[in-house]
């Protein structure tokens, strides 16, 4: 099966258009074939042989969900997500500080400080009992 890019894109300056809006007659596809040269497509297009598709527009439908959607604008996605982070921060604010107190007590030492940081950081440890868990089970 023969491509025809070249006259497609010929064809696409011509007209003014991108290559998909280009529409090629398929029972003359041989004579279409033929056409090298921007001439030749020019006198295709005149024959009515290559035509211009026309602009495919938004379906109403999707139009209003996208406007509806564009109104409530973003701030209702950001505070959402500015209530998580704050929830995080203060979560992992407390546990340091219960961390840095135990470790000022002597209960835990700088290398297990820092594993247990590590592991707030990530998330593996949530609430001061999960830290007392930890120590309590290498003990």
């Amino acid at each position: 099966m023969k491509t025809y890019r070249l006259q497609k894109r010929l064809a696409s300056e011509i007209l003014g258009v991108g290559i998909n809006r280009v529409w090629l007659d398929p029972e003359n596809l041989d004579e279409i074939g033929k056409a090298i040269t921007k001439a030749d497509v020019e006198k295709l297009i005149k024959d009515g042989l290559i035509k211009k598709l026309p602009k495919k527009g938004v379906k109403r439908r999707a139009g209003r969900k996208r406007q509806k959607k564009k109104r409530r604008g973003k701030g209702k996605v950001k505070k959402r997500v500015k209530k998580r982070k704050k929830l995080y921060v203060r979560r992992v604010r407390s546990l340091r500080r219960y961390l840095k107190a135990l470790k000022e007590e002597g209960k835990i030492d700088s290398k297990e400080y820092r594993k247990l940081r590590t592991m707030i950081k990530t998330g593996l440890i949530k609430t001061k009992a999960d830290i007392k868990a930890r120590i309590w089970e290498k003990e």
